[in-house]
């Protein structure tokens, strides 16, 4: 067994949801969930405070050879003292971290400078002022400025889902007779135009929709009517937009007849028939909003999916999702009891739910991996 199916493994022996783990711990549901599908490894700390809390060794953690504690057998719940050998095993797993992190420093640099080079030469090529260069920019040039924005979903458009934009900045040196003013958002070698209408108050505003990107920045562009000069003054630098307009999911499936037992044990195989029956109960996830009573981005509808390859053998409905308040998540279940010749190596259970932007997301799980002793489908 790896780390992350282990830390799963102990975690739901606790009766511990992802969530109730990563408080225990002070870290996030997200986190837990990125440990127990192995896409990070958790810190020492954090190993060392799993080991206190689950009551087995560090090492058990670490090494893919070392079983876990059958149920009911005591173990030391103080973290035994690694050996030199792991030691030194850390000592070189930080040294490669190390250079790793300086590497992507180095990449990332590179990177930057490559996409500046880019859009130079989109400009020349395009015959366009719309891309912004960085010796153009003046960061201290307003009194104040504003970027709202919103997710919008259009079924009509050709890009349905879009970011729209509200805008509004007031320069420090004014001069509408002479410059003509335009908005201009930039991401990723991207850029987009709107614009800009001056206010009694001094100020310029302008609004657009621009197609969903994790991050953009917003300039207030003014060229100069008779000499055709540029000044580019900077509003603002928003990032991290995908994960506040997202949604993630958790579950907890029920076999038949257990109540509310929570049983690992969905997919089953007997004389050649793959088995998938019970109940899934979900749990959804996303960013609050501001006033933060209910969450910006929420499911409207689930589907859970039984497929081979790209075909979809059966399918079922979950309940309409439901708010619950107290604690800050939506819910729905779906119950099945699928039957089919196909070996479960072949078959791949599939959970798919729409958000209010009208995107759909799907998580995949191989069926195999459900017929073991004990059965793990995390979503």
């Amino acid at each position: 067994m790896t780390t992350g199916e282990k830390i799963a493994a102990l975690r739901r022996e606790k009766g511990l949801s992802q969530e109730a783990l990563g408080e225990k711990l002070g870290l996030s549901r997200q986190a837990v969930s990125k440990w127990e599908s192995d896409q990070a490894v958790p810190t020492m700390d954090n190993l060392v405070e799993l080991s206190r809390l689950f009551g087995v060794p560090v090492d058990t953690l670490l090494r893919p050879d070392e079983p876990l504690p059958e149920k009911g057998q005591e173990t030391n719940s103080r973290p035994q003292v690694l050996d030199k050998r792991l030691r030194i095993y850390f000592v070189i797993l930080s040294a490669l971290l190390l250079v790793s992190v300086a590497g992507n420093v180095c990449a990332m640099i590179r990177i930057q400078s490559l996409e500046a080079q880019l859009r130079v030469l989109q400009a020349q090529v395009q015959g366009t002022e719309s891309d912004v260069q960085q010796e153009n920019v003046e960061e201290d040039a307003l009194f104040d400025h504003d970027v709202a924005y919103d997710l919008q979903y259009d079924p009509n458009k050709t890009v349905s889902t879009t970011l729209a934009l509200s805008l509004s900045a007031r320069p420090k040196e004014l001069n509408p007779d002479s410059a003509t003013p335009k908005f201009t958002i930039q991401s990723a070698g991207e850029s987009w135009t709107c614009a800009a209408i001056l206010e009694q108050d001094n100020s310029y505003v302008g609004s657009t929709e621009i197609p969903l990107r994790d991050g953009f920045t917003v300039y207030l562009t003014l060229t100069d009517r008779e000499s055709g000069e540029v000044r580019n003054l900077l509003l603002e630098t928003v990032s991290g937009l995908e994960q506040e307009f997202d949604i993630s999911c958790g579950y907890t499936w029920h076999a038949r007849g257990n109540g509310s037992t929570p049983d690992d044990n969905a997919v089953r195989v007997q004389n050649g028939v793959t088995s998938v029956s019970g109940t899934v109960m979900t749990y959804f996830y996303g960013p609050f909003r501001p006033e933060k009573t209910t969450m910006r981005c929420y499911p409207v509808s689930a589907r859970l999916i039984l497929r081979e390859g790209d075909t979809e053998l059966q399918s079922a409905a979950f309940s309409a999702p439901e708010w619950d308040a107290d604690l800050g998540r939506y819910h729905a279940e779906c119950a099945v009891d699928w039957t089919v010749d196909i070996p479960p190596e072949e078959l791949q259970v599939v959970m798919e739910y729409t958000d209010n932007y009208g995107r759909v997301y799907q998580n995949v799980q191989n069926a195999i991996d459900g017929c073991k002793t004990e059965m793990t489908i995390i979503f």
